[in-house]
């Protein structure tokens, strides 16, 4: 078996792992808040990473100086535990099929930020594929659940848009300021750090909460998103991202909002309409002519 097939095996696992967050996440809200969702999934994450963390320091130590210390809090307490804290707010208020469409855009905003940074030249073709792409999210918009008390809102589509902005500022950030300490290292304060800040949030969420009704269902859900998307999936990322191009890469993800909307149109019997396959064809074309063309 050649490590080629090995790797894209991997990064095919990573895609899946994402992308099946977004139906647990809708499986765990009928039981938890997301609020308490929200705080569950990063101390399991915080949990699982510490000795992940460990085994890797004691090959690589990390830098503890003031300026990595709030670089790495930066990209991983922000960049990681706040983007997915509006996420999983905005999935709860939203469809798997918006949230994941409106996700794709996150690269459009890396570049733009890039841009702003001066780390990418801002191009004509860059701005048509941005404008082209938000004309695709404006679309969504008109796609609305007259049937369902589940179906998309705009409170939920804004915080999804929220999480891309803040993945997206914090990635340029990461581009501009490498922290010298890894990938590893910045999920290990994202999530750890997380923890410890949303441990008072948790108390005060599950007061007059009954537990005891949670169903084993949702607490592999819980796990799942604590374990596989946000542990499993970002160790494949950087695994790969140190053997693919970017650009590949992202060419994989793309595949994410395809398979996210599959899994919930038949698992949790959302509809896929026409006009929001129109949609996700716009912003697939703003995403190609930006990345591509630009």
């Amino acid at each position: 078996m050649s490590p080629n097939f090995l790797l894209y095996s991997l990064v095919c696992l990573m895609v899946l792992c994402w992308s099946g967050n977004y139906v647990a996440a809708k499986i765990v809200f009928r039981e938890l808040p997301a609020m308490i969702v929200m705080c569950l999934r990063t101390i399991v994450a915080g949990v699982l990473i510490i000795p992940i963390y460990w085994f890797q320091a004691r090959k690589k130590p990390t830098i503890w100086t003031w300026g990595e210390f709030w670089l790495l809090f930066a990209l991983g307490v922000i960049g990681i535990t706040m983007n997915q804290f509006f996420w999983t707010l905005g999935v709860e208020r939203t469809t798997v099929v918006h949230s994941s469409m409106i996700m794709a855009t996150t690269p459009l905003f890396v570049l733009l930020m890039a841009g702003i940074m001066q780390l990418e030249r801002i191009t004509v073709l860059k701005v048509i594929g941005i404008v082209t792409a938000l004309c695709g999210v404006a679309l969504l918009q008109l796609v609305r659940s007259t049937s369902s008390a589940h179906g998309p809102t705009f409170l939920g589509d804004f915080l999804t848009l929220l999480c891309a902005l803040l993945l997206a500022g914090t990635t340029a950030l990461g581009k501009r300021y490498k922290p010298v300490s890894g990938g590893i290292a910045v999920n290990a304060v994202g999530y750890v750090g997380g923890s410890l800040l949303l441990l008072p949030v948790l108390w005060w969420s599950a007061q007059g909460f009954n537990f005891a009704h949670v169903s084993a269902a949702a607490w592999t859900g819980v796990f799942y998103m604590g374990a596989f998307s946000s542990i499993t999936g970002y160790l494949i990322y950087y695994y790969a991202l140190a053997r693919i191009p970017a650009s590949r890469m992202a060419a994989f993800q793309y595949l994410q909002p395809v398979f996210a909307s599959l899994m919930a149109v038949v698992l949790l019997g959302e509809q896929l309409s026409g006009t929001a396959i129109a949609a996700g064809a716009i912003i697939f074309t703003g995403v190609f002519v930006t990345e591509r063309f630009g």
